[in-house]
């Protein structure tokens, strides 16, 4: 049980790291042919609202003839006509989107394609061409399209979902749904819903991406609310980087962290894990955590960092510190049953003869029969000033010190990661379809912070997310 935790938590740990990137990944692409559907008018805007029914990912980009052709235009157009097509097509917008069995479809604006183009699975969608690999695809796409078709769509720009579909239309961008997060991170969604559907906006600014946008757990067009999201009532809000206070936590390449996450809520990450049966049930039946005690742990903030390790069988370590709230002897009795279950399961406990400064003696396990002992995890009460706070190590043993974040900045930051990617995917530890580019980022920067919502249910404001960010990518990427 022990090592499976820890594989679980290091696993979705480095994978928080990737879908924020999912918010930069650039991983899509279509295709079309000459059957036209009728839309109640032919702006991008409600094109895309159709493609993004159809479509798992959809991300915007701008033309720019300076750079090479796009791999993608050459393999839909041939190398030839994409060569030319790229040069007249100056900056204008182009998109790539992703379908669930991730075939890679290329959209581009149909006033720039000539009808005349012949031997392309093209299908068109109001204002817009998609481009297929092949006959199957474009018969796929056809009819997703339709079974996904509204009688009349109006996109409405200062709705949620219009102003994410306006974005995408008019800048570099990627909008998603749940099915694109559970292709990417597989069993490790449920760890993630938080952002199973989003839209952001993407910003390349010297060798940073930067991205700001709004994700959240169900879809985007179901907010019906006229909210604001900015100051400005757009998601094309100002990407300074200055902004965010990340950058002063960032990682070196002496450091040891890998990830570090800072929440105001566990069930920020955990609270869809939490809510299961399956999970709840042996909760309470081994560790006498009762419905009660598993919404005051959901509450709790915590800080959670990804160390690695310079030897051992464990590439890297994991510590979570939490506030010891409410009664301390419920505390002592669920560390006792953990204890009990370890114990129970070939794991012993360390004598350990030395105490934390603050006075407390961590408790340490090993497992019984390994030949090399070595330190799988455990856990420390440290004495703070405000709050006791629980210390936990998983594949290392538990912080001695308290690092754990209790004042987030005042405007309200629910989640804080910062992270290094190029230093994970060495370690093997992000998992994922990411692109070369994330993989080779130099640091990762994200902050999520409650949408503010004048308007509306509970349900709705704690439904939805501002996201912003950045990743430094690397001269080769």
């Amino acid at each position: 049980m022990w090592d499976r935790c820890r594989n679980q938590m290091l696993r979705s740990t480095a994978t928080f790291a990737g879908i924020s990137l999912l918010v930069g990944a650039g991983l899509i692409g279509l295709r079309l042919s000459n059957s036209r559907l009728q839309w109640a008018d032919d702006s991008s805007a409600s094109s895309l609202a159709q493609l993004s029914g159809a479509l798992i990912l959809v991300q915007s980009f701008r033309g720019d003839p300076s750079r090479a052709v796009p791999s993608l235009w050459a393999e839909r157009l041939g190398v030839q006509p994409a060569t030319e097509l790229w040069r007249r097509y100056g900056r204008s917008m182009w998109w790539q989107g992703w379908s669930e069995d991730g075939d890679a479809y290329l959209i581009l604006s149909s006033s720039t394609l000539s009808p005349e183009v012949q031997g392309l699975q093209r299908q068109r969608v109001g204002s817009m061409e998609v481009l297929a690999s092949d006959a199957l695809h474009r018969q796929q796409l056809l009819q997703r399209l339709k079974a996904n078709q509204v009688a009349k769509i109006k996109v409405q720009s200062d709705s949620l979902w219009g102003s994410c579909l306006l974005s995408l239309s008019e800048a570099p961008g990627v909008i998603w749904n749940a099915d694109a997060l559970a292709t990417l991170s597989g069993t490790l969604a449920p760890l993630l819903q938080q952002g199973r559907e989003g839209c952001v906006q993407l910003r390349l600014q010297a060798n940073q991406l930067l991205w700001e946008g709004v994700i959240g757990r169900r879809p985007l067009s179901s907010l019906s609310l006229r909210s604001s999201l900015s100051s400005s009532g757009s998601i094309a809000a100002s990407l300074n980087p200055s902004s965010t206070e990340l950058n002063a936590t960032e990682t070196t390449s002496s450091d040891l962290r890998l990830l570090q996450v800072d929440g105001d809520r566990v069930d920020l990450i955990l609270g869809t894990l939490l809510s299961r049966q399956i999970i709840q049930a042996p909760l309470e039946e081994h560790y006498g955590i009762n419905g009660a005690m598993r919404s005051e742990i959901a509450d709790l903030p915590f800080s959670l960092r990804l160390q690695s390790l310079s030897s051992g069988p464990y590439k890297a370590g994991l510590q979570l510190q939490l506030p010891l709230i409410g009664s301390r002897q419920q505390w002592t009795s669920i560390l006792s049953a953990v204890s009990d279950r370890l114990a129970s399961r070939g794991f012993q406990k360390l004598q350990v003869d030395r105490a934390s400064p603050e006075g407390e003696t961590p408790t340490l396990w090993l497992r019984r029969d390994d030949p090399d002992p070595t330190t799988v995890g455990g856990w420390l009460i440290i004495q703070a000033q405000k709050a006791p706070v629980l210390s936990i190590g998983l594949g290392t043993e538990p912080a001695a010190q308290p690092f754990l974040s209790t004042l987030l900045p005042p405007n309200r930051i629910s989640l804080r990661v910062t992270g290094d990617p190029k230093r994970l995917t060495q370690l093997g530890l992000l998992a994922g379809l990411w692109p070369k580019p994330v993989q080779r980022a130099s640091s990762l920067n994200l902050e999520i912070k409650p949408l503010k919502i004048p308007a509306g249910s509970k349900l709705a404001r704690e439904s939805w997310w501002r996201v912003s960010g950045s990743l430094t990518l690397t001269p080769d990427s």
